[in-house]
């Protein structure tokens, strides 16, 4: 009978220290899920996943990378379509179309450069897009072309080779990379002329008459081109701002045609002249290895 009552009036005690254990592991438990923004972007990287709550937390962003992620729902892409900025999602390697058509409206830019190809439909969901890289895809056809000419950015570095009815339709874009390509017909280049800024890295060298149809764009890229001529030196004098960093030397012909040039980067340069030095300290904006500057400086002085 001792033992009995011993037994009840320790129940309550007892009842009392497991109802505070889990009150306690309860509390640890939503503790851990009470996770940062910052957490859930580092989780959903790691893991390549993520859950239908955490895109809707990360909805909440301006700019969200999550180049970890290997798949995604289409609730999730559109809660993710409420990120007001731009969206990073370079891990995929293929979306529905349904997908395309939430990630269209973030308002300024989507990275996308895991995917190897598009559906015409997606092509035209994403030209909704201010600003869009597709870097992972070898080839678009025509109509993909033209739908995705809407974009005042792009960038289709994946590409190696264009038709002339692309580099037209794609002409439209305002700020357009096209780094992969590694040749260029006389008539792709007049009509990429009319592109504001223009990338084409992948080049290794361009013709005379390639080098005058480039020249009427604003700010050109060529940092594949390991030389070039005095005719096409000053043939792009013209150009706003101009990359040249595979060049390893200039003669100084070129140096006083460059000097024209408002913005001018020869990072690859590995020694200049005096003369050469005097010229090219009339740019405005010169980047050059750091061991010249010492010499633009000086006929800057005298």
């Amino acid at each position: 009978m001792m033992r009995f009552e011993t037994s009840v009036s320790k129940a309550p005690r007892l009842n009392k220290y497991i109802l505070a254990l889990l009150m306690i592991t309860g509390l640890t438990v939503v503790g851990c899920s009470e996770q940062t923004l910052d957490e859930i972007v580092d989780e959903v990287n790691a893991a390549g996943r993520m859950m239908d709550a955490q895109a809707e937390s990360l909805s909440q962003v301006k700019w969200l990378e999550l180049n970890g992620l290997t798949s995604i729902t289409d609730a999730q892409a559109e809660s993710l379509s409420n990120v007001e900025q731009a969206v990073e999602l370079n891990g995929l390697t293929s979306i529905t179309d349904a997908q395309a058509e939430s990630l269209s409206k973030v308002e300024i830019s989507v990275e996308l450069n895991g995917l190897t190809s598009i559906t015409d439909v997606q092509a035209e969901s994403l030209s909704k897009v201010d600003s869009l890289s597709l870097n992972g895809l070898t080839t678009i056809t025509d109509a993909q072309a033209e739908s995705l000419s809407k974009f005042s950015e792009f960038g289709l570095d994946g590409l190696t080779s264009i038709t002339d009815a692309q580099a037209e339709s794609l002409s439209k874009v305002e700020l357009l990379s096209l780094s992969g390509l590694t040749s260029i017909t006389n008539d792709q280049t007049e009509s990429l002329s009319k592109v504001h800024s223009l990338k084409l890295n992948g080049l290794t060298s361009i013709t005379d008459a390639q080098a005058d149809r480039l020249s009427n764009v604003n700010v050109l890229h060529l940092d594949g081109l390991t030389t070039i001529t005095d005719t096409q030196a000053e043939t792009l004098s013209t150009v706003d701002a101009l990359w040249l960093n595979d060049l390893t030397s200039i003669t100084d012909a070129q140096a006083e045609s460059l000097s024209k040039v408002r913005d001018l980067i020869l990072t690859g340069v590995t020694s200049i002249t005096d003369a050469q030095a005097e010229s090219l300290s009339q740019v405005e904006m010169l980047i050059l290895p750091n061991h010249l500057r010492p010499l633009i400086d000086k006929s800057k002085n005298e």
